[in-house]
Parts: structure tokens; C-alpha cells; sequence
């Protein structure tokens, strides 16, 4: 397998069947092939080791899935083991890294009135505490985790230049599908 490729490997299984109805939801390949590739300890399902859409719904699915039915795999990256830990936290720190620069555009492109934003400083500077930032596709929320509140800001361009100085400023931020 290509150094830029991971794949997952069947270790050990109880339930053949299992297993390949499992593996079908997630792969095109025919029965036959499944079945050879189990055997012979060839990857049973592989994508690119940078590709987080792939990785978060197909691979780390299908090995949630296998798991539950005392599935035993291993994940390949070229021709090496590596642990799941080190995929989530790939995986992690992309969706971080992701965040950060959506914030720091979102400063960057917008003509920010900080004197505005600044009045938000308490979101951030420790004065109350829970806050963080949920994003969906196109806006930012600001809830207190502790309080189950949300702030809300009705314009919407200081909403979300607030939201992005919270996490330039090293606050939570979540995608709203986590």
C-alpha cells in the first residue's frame, strides 16, 4: 500500500458473516474479494491518510462497527501498524487547525470595529467562565457550556467576529456535528 494510504486489516473475528455484512455497507468490493482479502490479510476497506471526510465516515465507523462485534483490527498506514490513537488525533488537531484559520479569516476579511468586539472580552479574558463556540456550516453560535446558555448577538457580523476572537484567544470551539 502507498505510504499515503490507510487500511484496515482483520485481525481476528468470531463471525465471518459478521464481519462481511459489515464491511459491505462500507465498500463496493464483491463478497469473494472480502473474503480473500480477510485470508490473505490484505486491507478490507483503504483511503488516503489525509482525507478526514473518509476517515471519520467510513473507516472509524466501520471499525466502531467491527469492534462491537469482537472484531479485532489493525489500521495500516503504507506498510506499517499504527495505533487508532494516532488517527484520532490526526483527525483532531485537522478539525483544530480548520477552526482557527475559519476565525482568523473571518477577522482578516470583515472590517472589524474592535471597540465593539472587545466589549465581548469578558467571553474570553476568564471573567465567567463555560463559554465556547459552536460552529455550524455558516455561523457561529456562543454558548456557556455551564449554564446552558447562548448568547446572542444580533448582528450578525459582530456575532461572529466575537466568536472568532474567542477562539483566536484560545477558547473551545466545536463543529456542530460533534
Amino acid at each position: 500500500m502507498k505510504e499515503d494510504m490507510i487500511g484496515i486489516v482483520i485481525d481476528q473475528y468470531n463471525s465471518p458473516t459478521e464481519v462481511i455484512k459489515i464491511l459491505r455497507k462500507y465498500t463496493n468490493d464483491s463478497i469473494g474479494d472480502i473474503k480473500n482479502n480477510i485470508s490473505n490479510g490484505n486491507a478490507v476497506l483503504t483511503c488516503s491518510y489525509y482525507d478526514d471526510v473518509e476517515i471519520s465516515n467510513r473507516i472509524l465507523k466501520c471499525i466502531d462497527k467491527l469492534k462491537a462485534k469482537e472484531t479485532t483490527v489493525k489500521i495500516i498506514k503504507g506498510e506499517e501498524e499504527i495505533p487508532i490513537s494516532l488517527l484520532k488525533n490526526r483527525l483532531k488537531s485537522s478539525k483544530e487547525t480548520a477552526f482557527y484559520i475559519d476565525a482568523e479569516t473571518e477577522l482578516e476579511t470583515d472590517e472589524v470595529d474592535m471597540s465593539k468586539v472587545n466589549e465581548y472580552s469578558y467571553l474570553w479574558d476568564g471573567k465567567e467562565s463555560g463559554w465556547c463556540v459552536l460552529k455550524d456550516e455558516f455561523e457561529y453560535k456562543i454558548y456557556n457550556k455551564d449554564t446552558h446558555l447562548t448568547l446572542n448577538i444580533e448582528d450578525e457580523d459582530l456575532n461572529n467576529q466575537v466568536a472568532s476572537m474567542m477562539i483566536m484567544k484560545g477558547m473551545e470551539g466545536f463543529n456542530s456535528e460533534e
